[in-house]
């Protein structure tokens, strides 16, 4: 089985660059059983919190699928967004911590 970590930093002028993997993961975790995460820093944490449209339903996607998703809190409070993420499902995670413990723990790193 992979272990895929899709790391979203696309913000909400790169909303279908970062609407693509975050389908894509849903995918992945749906049609074959993969190990997948979601992990939105610096303008994708605003791209999530302020979801709409076919992003918000990506994110519902993961979440019903049960794909764990995080966040850096530094930047859901620089953009306001925390409440709306933690409603959404999405765990507030420090970027440090989180790269350190998905590559600790195996999982390829996809940027976008």
């Amino acid at each position: 089985m992979a272990k895929v970590a899709f790391w979203i930093t696309a913000g909400p002028a790169l909303a279908d660059k970062a609407l693509s993997n975050l389908v894509l993961a849903g995918r992945l975790k749906a049609n074959r059983g993969q190990d997948v995460q979601v992990y939105f820093f610096g303008p994708g944490v605003e791209l999530a919190g302020k979801a709409d449209g076919p992003v918000l339903e990506a994110l519902k996607t993961l979440g019903q699928e049960q794909v764990p998703m995080a966040a850096c809190p530094f930047n859901a409070d620089q953009y306001g967004v925390t409440a709306t993420m933690t409603a959404q499902g999405i765990h507030m995670e420090p970027a440090g911590e989180a790269l350190i413990r998905l590559v600790e723990a195996g999982y390829q790193i996809v940027g976008v």
